[in-house]
């Protein structure tokens, strides 16, 4: 095996809960880099990252790493995987400093205390070293889990909904950290919020109902979706394409202006940018 190879594959893996199918022959190919899964509630976002962990069996497929089935990698596997769990998986009584010798521990980590210590300062964590985890802020804890996730320096980081339950500030805090994480990483960070990944994801995977529609360059997947503004009335536009999906509108100078999803606009319509938001309803969301 090459030692510098680092690629993470999940082969036609499907994975039921009774008779929910929650993935549906899912196949990825992920090499270093940043990919923004996104999907709604639902969708089975956590199930893949549970999958791709080793936290989960799928009922069928296999997940691979640089062409070996991880399940047989066992421990091997685990040195070069970081895990981020949502936020409610740190609610245990302990301190920060403790959560991160206890982690270290459990991942064999050599040397550990230097880790920590170039963690805790990485990641802004030293006026908290000694505060229980319970006393921590939402964007804090969502900073020691981080911490825990690169005690082994991992070639692979999996973030399940990282920002979750965080202000603008905090989440935008929690991105800059993400974003140098995956310098040389494989990350992949699961969300339903578009704003996570929009500036920091190379690739965007949108998921629903346990399937993947799409895997692609994020400039790429925006220009695959056309979006068109008109001061018409609405109606006028529904009768011209029954199929016209209104994403919003808004009074601008006097006058009501609609921005909406259409393959045949009418003429007097401006096609304008197309945004990450405008991608994630077009696949996603059917209810616009």
């Amino acid at each position: 095996m090459n030692n510098n190879q680092n690629c993470l594959e999940l082969k036609n893996a499907v994975k039921r809960y009774g008779e929910k199918t929650a993935l549906n022959h899912v196949n990825l190919a992920l090499k270093p880099g940043i990919y923004g899964l996104l999907g709604q509630n639902g969708a089975g976002k956590t199930t893949l990252i549970h999958i791709l962990a080793g936290i989960l069996k799928a009922d069928e497929g296999q997940v691979l790493y640089n062409g070996e089935d991880i399940s047989q990698m066992q421990e091997r596997y685990r040195t070069v995987l970081g895990y981020m769990p949502q936020t409610g998986s740190a609610d245990i009584d302990c301190t920060v400093i403790g959560f991160l010798r206890y982690m270290a521990a459990l991942k064999k980590i050599h040397e550990p205390e230097t880790v920590i210590r170039k963690l805790i300062k990485h990641l802004h964590l030293s006026e908290y070293r000694h505060f229980r985890l319970s006393q921590l802020s939402g964007g804090t804890k969502q900073r020691v889990l981080i911490a825990q996730s690169l005690l082994n320096d991992p070639k692979i980081l999996l973030l399940d909904e990282p920002t979750a339950g965080l202000d603008p500030v905090e989440r935008k805090n929690l991105r800059s950290i993400i974003a140098e994480c995956g310098k040389d990483k494989i990350v992949l960070l699961a969300t339903h919020v578009i704003s996570d990944v929009e500036f920091i994801a190379d690739t965007i995977i949108l998921m629903k109902e346990g399937r993947i529609l799409s895997m692609d360059d994020q400039s790429d997947l925006m220009k695959q979706t056309a979006v068109y503004e008109t001061d018409e009335d609405i109606a006028g536009v529904l009768k011209h394409d029954p199929s016209v999906r209104v994403i919003n509108r808004h009074y601008r100078d006097g006058k009501m202006y609609t921005r909406y999803l259409s393959k045949h606009p009418t003429e007097r319509s401006k096609r304008v940018e197309t945004t990450l938001d405008d991608v994630y309803l077009d696949w996603l969301d059917t209810d616009i």
